[in-house]
């Protein structure tokens, strides 16, 4: 992994392989204190609403990465970036429908996506262990997923990757929780792999950064493009479950 560089006003990041901008940052211990001018207000309140002051410093550190790092590649001045959700929450910056970002936390990193033609998602998670992988996989994992799952030497690595594709997939289709993770096939090794999902196809990559994060990335295949050169994971036509509490519960680090 390249080592870290800086972003802007105290940030730091590692430039990830990815085909768009993908960039891993370390939540610093102490903020800018001009680093709170380039957020919005809506954002400054919403860091403020965090009980705890590492949450609120990771909030701010995360989104002002976002809007330094839009800067930097598209000439948009951070403190001029107007971001707003779309119907399931994927936030975009307005005015720009060809640019494209997507953001994830996990412990003390932050995980920032953007592209310049096609939607993406990132996630991130840091590796641990998942009591309960085996019951979870049962209601959000394919039966394929399960079974590999099953035969996993490590079985907390293997369901993480599979989770973290999975997060991944659904953020770069910008449809939120209306799509479960069981209607899906995303495999438990990382690597690249073609994912299918309602009639879209996603090309995604899983790292295994091997100093306890796993990393994924997906991006959207526009219809009739030929640079489908990944690892082919069939859908799985199951009934689509309502996403509930309980997936987002998921034990985080």
């Amino acid at each position: 992994m390249n080592l870290a560089v800086p972003i802007g006003l105290g940030l730091m990041g590692r430039r990830l392989p990815a085909p768009f901008g993908l960039w891993l940052i370390d939540v610093p211990k102490v903020l800018d204190p001009r680093l709170p001018a380039c957020l919005s207000d809506q954002e400054n309140a919403r860091a403020d609403r965090f009980r705890d002051e590492f949450f609120a410093r990771r909030y701010r550190a995360a989104h002002g990465a976002l809007r330094l790092l839009a800067d930097s590649l598209f000439g948009i001045p951070a403190g001029h970036q107007r971001y707003e959700a779309n119907t399931y929450g994927k936030p975009g910056l307005r005015d720009f429908p060809s640019l494209h970002c997507s953001l994830s936390y996990g412990g003390s990193r932050v995980l920032v996506g953007w592209s310049q033609d096609r939607a993406i998602g990132v996630d991130l998670e840091p590796m641990r262990t998942i009591p309960e992988a085996r019951d979870l996989a049962e209601l959000y994992f394919t039966p394929a997923e399960s079974s590999c799952l099953s035969r996993a030497e490590d079985m907390d690595r293997a369901f993480l990757t599979a989770w973290v594709r999975k997060e991944a997939c659904v953020k770069a289709l910008g449809s939120g929780l209306t799509i479960a993770p069981a209607s899906f096939e995303c495999d438990v090794d990382p690597g690249s792999v073609l994912v299918e999902i309602e009639g879209s196809s996603i090309e995604s990559h899983v790292y295994d950064l091997k100093d306890d994060d796993l990393v994924a990335w997906a991006r959207c295949i526009p219809p009739n493009r030929c640079d489908r050169i990944h690892r082919h994971v069939a859908a799985c036509h199951l009934p689509v479950w309502a996403f509930t509490a309980e997936v987002a519960a998921v034990p985080r680090g």
